[in-house]
């Protein structure tokens, strides 16, 4: 029985060496994911691979730049009609007589003209304003759910070399990648747009306030 259990252990201890380690299995999933979006996937070559457990909930990434690029077009659209709102009473209050008293029937229809849009950009104007305040919460929300309680997956950066599109050379590239535990499945980003996502996160948990939560995603929409 000792013998037998001996070689029960030797066994076992052989099976396990020819299993793929992490390492191997991360860089054979995100490989075979990168080659699929290559032009050239036989240009494709490994040049380095390191993982990590990680908290980060995938799906709310996508939900903070799905909301990043809402927040960021409201915010942009309520500017637009603030001017607006101010060059329309501006206009109005250009035409008005403080006696009611009119020169023609077409200044009269020019004043009543301005007020209507006036009221119609003032009407746009508060829901776009109550819609970005929704958004706003919704984002914040989404930052604030972006790390589950317990370890989801494996975060895994990788660097590759391989041709671009026209079959040129390209300098080595990095790419981030989310895996599940099992390394079943995985989705990526370019380290660049990764460092972006990052952030953007940090504006939302540090901002103190909606303002300043806005002020600083206007100086990155243009990226979105």
């Amino acid at each position: 029985m000792k013998n037998l259990h001996l070689l029960f252990c030797t066994v076992a201890l052989l099976i396990a060496s020819c299993a793929p380690t992490n390492e191997e299995r991360a860089e054979k999933l995100v490989s075979d994911c990168i080659k699929d979006y290559l032009t050239y996937p036989d240009s494709y070559e490994s040049i380095s691979t390191k993982i990590d457990s990680t908290r980060v909930n995938v799906s709310k990434i996508e939900d903070i730049l799905e909301l990043t690029k809402e927040v960021a077009s409201l915010d942009s659209k309520i500017r637009t009609l603030e001017l607006n709102v101010e060059h329309a009473q501006s206009w109005m209050e250009m035409i008005y007589e403080p006696d009611g008293y009119y020169y023609s029937d077409f200044q009269r229809g020019q004043y009543n003209r301005a007020k209507a849009e006036y009221k119609k950009l003032k009407t746009n104007l508060q829901q776009s304003t109550a819609k970005l305040q929704s958004k706003v919460q919704d984002l914040r929300l989404a930052a604030e759910n972006l790390y589950d309680a317990e370890n989801n997956g494996w975060i895994v950066t990788h660097r590759y070399r391989s041709k671009g599109d026209n079959g040129e050379q390209l300098s080595p590239q990095e790419m981030v990648f989310f895996c599940d535990l099992e390394f079943n499945y995985c989705q990526g980003w370019m380290s660049q747009q990764y460092e972006f996502i990052t952030k953007i996160n940090n504006y939302i948990v540090e901002s103190e306030s909606d303002e300043e939560l806005l002020d600083n995603l206007r100086g990155v929409q243009y990226l979105l």
